[in-house]
């Protein structure tokens, strides 16, 4: 049991502001212990047109008793003036992974802290890698988001495009509203058609692919009546996009965590059945 599941079970619930501050503070204690990162003037600049600024040199007067602060120091200072606003402060932490070219090891310890603090904060925010950088995601329900978000994402690094196309729905997902519903529905099942593609080593378009995806099924044992529900989920989806996101801009935010869902669901499905196939063949 964690310090806020302790203090919850105590009755003493901590507001998602105090999460936030939590989190902000424990990201504060790691920074300050690692003030020895060497952040180069180039990643520094490449910061600094990230966020926005014209340089970080006006942080310096800031008293951290440090005689001519380093890059990294410099980022810490800037990162402490938006230390009041969670928002500013993990988008500002994120733009500085992303710039900083370092040792791979101290790369993969931020990394590892920063998501520990997101968990342990009780935070419903994550990050995703994309190749070498990460994106901010909005966190659902875990269980759903370990098994249908983050795992087919790992499961398709194998299928380099479809890869990339599920990176770009989740990451517009992050940032989705009444305006690009309907786009974001469209990546997703881009991603899904690419991963057909890919899959059954064919080029038709995602409605087509409905015989290839039963008989798969089939022919690995599902049952009937899975395989049939499952079929009928394709059809669903494939009329769903036609009606509402592909041809007509006509997607209500609330059903795009679903799509999400479903998207994972049917790739989950069919590398899980594939890496079962190659399992029972060594």
């Amino acid at each position: 049991m964690d310090y806020i599941d302790y203090r919850e079970k105590l009755g003493l619930v901590f507001s998602d502001k105090e999460k936030q501050n939590i989190f902000i503070s424990r990201i504060q204690v790691y920074l300050r212990s690692h003030s020895n990162i060497q952040f180069t003037e180039k990643e520094e600049q490449k910061f600094c047109y990230n966020i926005g600024v014209n340089c970080l040199l006006a942080y310096e007067s800031f008293s951290l008793n440090l005689e001519g602060p380093t890059g990294f120091q410099r980022v810490w200072l800037y990162l402490e003036q938006k230390k009041g606003n969670f928002t500013d402060f993990f988008a500002s932490l994120v733009v500085f992974y992303n710039t900083y070219e370092g040792r791979e090891d101290d790369r993969k310890d931020l990394f590892s802290h920063i998501t520990n603090a997101l968990k342990d904060s009780h935070i419903q925010y994550d990050l995703l890698k994309d190749n070498d950088d990460v994106f901010i995601f909005q966190k659902g329900a875990k269980e759903m988001d370990a098994a249908l978000v983050s795992q087919p994402l790992e499961w398709l690094q194998t299928y380099s495009s479809a890869h990339a196309a599920f990176v770009e729905a989740l990451k517009e997902y992050s940032d989705a509203n009444k305006k690009n519903a309907s786009n974001i529905a469209d990546r997703f099942r881009k991603a899904l058609e690419t991963f057909f593609q890919e899959f059954f080593c064919s080029s038709k378009s995602l409605e087509n692919y409905k015989s290839d995806y039963g008989k798969y099924l089939k022919d690995r044992g599902v049952p009937p009546e899975i395989s049939n529900n499952f079929e009928s989920l394709l059809i669903s989806y494939t009329t769903y996009m036609n009606n509402h996101a592909k041809h007509h801009d006509d997607t209500e935010t609330e059903v795009l965590e679903y799509i999400m869902y479903q998207t994972g669901n049917i790739i989950r499905l069919l590398i899980t059945l594939k890496n079962k196939e190659s399992t029972n063949a060594d």
